[in-house]
């Protein structure tokens, strides 16, 4: 899991053991110096990594006959270590293909679901802890305490804040921008419109400039709202780009979703690189601004051990370059999207959306809105409302009701992607498309994200 030479972890508090999607079988697998062990730190495995520790001192491991992939209820038979102050029973999240089978010497179960035995175990003595299920996510609603009685374990102190890393941020920026001036690629989302946010704090409102691209798989009259709403929140130094036409011109036809990807990431530059000219934006005197995330990278593969999920339109070859020649500034790429949340509450700036304002309407967008779900629902469904994308269409029903003119189910041809026990799942959606009698001109999707079996 990690390069680093055991000699130089000896200083730090405690170490973590992350998941992945990995059999500790395979002898391509990541895995660590037994000499880990002994340096007298506390030590947390998680997913993939509770199963090395467990494999690496003497345990074993074996395929699931269960894989679990979503939530389970966890039964905690001993509320010491990580689990002080944890309900009897909890919600968790799974997502595995293996499990522990035996413990190492000196490990006792300290909980488990009732399709995984092992699910978490802990020595007590060494101050080694290693659970099944990811108490990192939001889906393990106690997982925060557990993973602050570790901290305690470790003594460490808690001074990291988001107030101290917005400071911390402003300073970066500004002298990483220097006398330059910052262009923006937003989309209204929560990401970018919290780095237009932090930007703005660093560099003053005249020296940054937003651009929103209407890559037309946007819902009907969106890019307007969005518009509207960031110009309403103060970011009037805003530029719309209608561009629908250019992306789907060059996605017609295409159903593999990296491909797709890869287009719409050169397309996003090059569309940048045009505006700017149009603009009359001197190159030397600005640099580009993305929203990137944390897991934005790590999704793309781009750690050394990290599986590629998908190619976020960030992370392109030609927008990695860009980043290697120091070209792009990226204020959040090392925060999480609550972390994310949290900074955009503490700028403290309001917008009205949807009757609400930003800091409890954009800056907690759920999956169910559609700002959040653009690169997945919109790339694969509404584009099967235009005209270069009905080709991919597979032969459907359609059908008439009293309130829809038609109605009609089909599926796509695209490939959408999903992550199932830790695995990469490609699968062809379905799509239910209805006209209403009463808004005839605007057509009403309804997506499945299943697959047809």
């Amino acid at each position: 899991m990690t390069d680093v030479p055991v000699s130089e972890l000896k200083d730090y508090k405690g170490i973590i053991l992350s998941g992945g999607p990995m059999s500790v079988y395979d002898p391509h697998s990541p895995t660590v110096d037994r000499a880990l062990f002994n340096l007298g730190v506390p030590v947390l495995g998680i997913c993939y990594g509770h199963q090395l520790m467990q494999h690496i001192l003497g345990g074993s491991v074996q395929t699931s006959n269960t894989k679990e992939y979503g939530m389970a209820d966890l039964m905690v038979l001993n509320k010491t270590g990580l689990f002080e102050g944890v309900s009897d029973a909890t919600q968790v999240w799974m997502s595995h293909g293996d499990n522990v089978h035996h413990l190492a010497d000196g490990f006792e179960e300290i909980g488990r679901s009732s399709d995984c035995p092992f699910s978490a175990v802990q020595n007590l003595e060494q101050s080694f802890f290693g659970v099944q299920f990811h108490l990192e996510v939001t889906h393990t609603p106690e997982g925060m305490t557990m993973l602050d009685n570790f901290l305690k374990r470790c003594q460490v102190r808690r001074d990291w804040s988001i107030e101290q890393f917005i400071a911390n941020e402003v300073e970066a920026i500004q002298k990483k921008v220097g006398d330059k001036k910052v262009f923006l690629l937003c989309s209204g989302g929560v990401d970018s419109t919290v780095c237009f946010a932090l930007l703005e704090k660093a560099l003053g409102p005249d020296r940054v400039y937003g651009l929103l691209v209407d890559h037309g798989m946007m819902r009907y009259q969106e890019a307007d709202r969005v518009k509207k709403a960031l110009n309403e929140a103060g970011f009037t130094n805003l530029h719309v780009s209608n561009q629908g036409d250019l992306f789907l011109s060059q996605l017609a036809g295409v159903a593999e979703p990296e491909a797709k990807r890869k287009i719409i990431g050169d397309l996003f530059w090059q569309v940048k690189e045009q505006v700017a000219e149009e603009l009359q934006l001197n190159p030397d005197e600005w640099i580009m601004g993305q929203g990137t995330i944390y897991p934005d990278t790590i999704e793309s593969g781009g750690s050394k051990h990290a599986d590629k999920i998908k190619t976020h339109h960030n992370r392109v070859d030609l927008v990695q370059q860009m980043i290697d020649a120091g070209k792009v500034i990226e204020p959040i790429a090392q925060l999480y999207k609550d972390e994310v949340r949290q900074l955009g509450e503490s700028l403290g700036f309001r917008i009205l959306w949807c009757g609400a304002n930003l800091s409890q309407a954009l800056v907690w967008e759920c999956a169910f809105c559609a700002l959040t779900m653009r690169w997945f629902s919109m790339l694969l469904i509404l584009l099967s409302l235009t005209r270069p994308f009905r080709m991919l269409l597979t032969p459907s029903m359609a059908w008439a009701t009293p309130n829809y003119a038609c109605f009609r189910f089909s599926r796509l041809v695209c490939k959408g992607m999903d992550v199932r026990t830790v695995t990469r799942w490609l699968f062809g959606p379905p799509a239910v498309i209805g006209i209403c009698w009463k808004s005839f001109l605007q057509p009403s999707p309804i997506v499945f994200l299943k697959s047809i079996v």
